[in-house]
């Protein structure tokens, strides 16, 4: 069952009953290049349309979705469908569905990155107008473009879109931070970064794996999840120390980080003693 079967065999069916597109839309109350979508395998009819394009075309809703009219069977006259095209429905409902998300998906991900393309342009002309050169539109754009890779596969994977893009943060980071530190000037951008950015994607992968994990136990996730925050905020703060030679091990947001996360385990033991 797909779009490029039933296409044809809804175009074959509207020239047997000698019908136009656009006649055939005005039975349906649409549009004849939705009509037209249809027969050239573009999109399919929408669920709600089964039941009175079968009925216009005089073949059942399961020879419809299987592209092919059955020898020997009587036209239906479809009020409800019968028990034996249910599945097929919801299987072409799903279909549809899903058809209706990629084409989501691609046209997200087309205007990303025609924004980006777009603010990269406006920047170099700006940036070459005012200094006659490429200078700062080069941060603005390299930013741009860590930015695009980690949302590529956020907007065009079916599968596994956030960890892909966690992967491609994980690959990215460094040497945007090494390529950004070279265009400011200033090597303490990479030094910095250097033990603080694998520390902050190692904790979005902890962070993600624990909330897939705890999905369930929504509040005990939560805590784990600001405990870990909280310990990466130590981290953070314990690196700055040593290269700044200051800077305290222990500052009020991590102990409101690690208060809130006891709430979470005490609220979650609270339900769970309800439960029981």
């Amino acid at each position: 069952m797909d779009n490029e079967k039933i296409g044809p065999f809804i175009r074959q069916l509207r020239k047997e009953r000698h019908l136009t597109q656009k006649e055939l839309a005005a039975m349906l109350n649409i549009t004849d290049k939705a009509v037209s979508k249809w027969e050239l395998g573009a999109s399919l009819p929408d669920v709600a349309l089964l039941l009175p394009l079968a009925e216009a075309l005089d073949i059942s809703v399961t020879e419809l979705l299987g592209g092919l009219r059955s020898p020997g069977s009587p036209p239906q006259a479809l009020d409800t469908p019968p028990q034996d095209t249910a599945g097929d429905i919801l299987s072409y409902t799903e279909r549809a569905s899903s058809q209706r998300r990629e084409k989501l998906r691609l046209w997200l991900f087309a205007g990303a990155s025609g924004t980006f393309l777009l603010s990269a342009a406006v920047c170099w002309a700006c940036d070459t107008a005012l200094n006659g050169t490429l200078s700062w539109s080069l941060i603005v754009d390299l930013s741009l473009l860590l930015a695009w890779v980690v949302l590529l596969p956020l907007l065009t994977a079916r599968r596994h879109a956030l960890p892909l893009a966690l992967g491609a943060l994980s690959a990215a980071i460094l040497p945007y931070l090494y390529l950004l530190g070279r265009l400011l000037g200033d090597s303490r951008v990479f030094r910095f970064g250097l033990p603080i950015a694998p520390a902050a994607v190692l904790y979005l992968w902890a962070g993600w794996a624990v909330w897939r994990k705890l999905r369930c136990s929504r509040l005990s996730a939560a805590g784990i999840i600001l405990l870990l925050t909280a310990g990466l905020n130590l981290f953070v703060n314990a690196v700055t120390g040593a290269i700044t030679s200051g800077g305290r091990t222990l500052r009020g947001d991590s102990l409101f980080t690690l208060v809130l996360a006891a709430a979470c385990f005490l609220a979650d033991y609270v339900l769970r003693r309800q439960k029981a």
